[in-house]
């Protein structure tokens, strides 16, 4: 690939501050590195399911970003 979305339009990343799979830190360097507005939320690594609404907040967010 020559060419990822990241690096050209804007991004979001939730940062699971319980996660097993996936290191917080790990999640903070990648949000970083693709300058992703970033969220942390209380949840393991699934956050759309442990923290459902938490995850849907920040999609809107995104979507509400997005449309301007």
């Amino acid at each position: 690939m020559s060419n990822v979305a990241w690096k050209t339009k804007p991004s979001w990343y939730i940062v699971a501050k319980q996660d097993r799979a996936i290191a917080p830190d790990e999640e903070r360097f990648f949000a970083k590195r693709m300058k992703a507005t970033t969220k942390e939320l209380d949840t393991s690594h699934v956050p759309m399911l442990s923290k459902a609404e938490g995850g849907g907040a920040v999609i809107m967010e995104a979507a509400a970003k997005a449309a301007h």
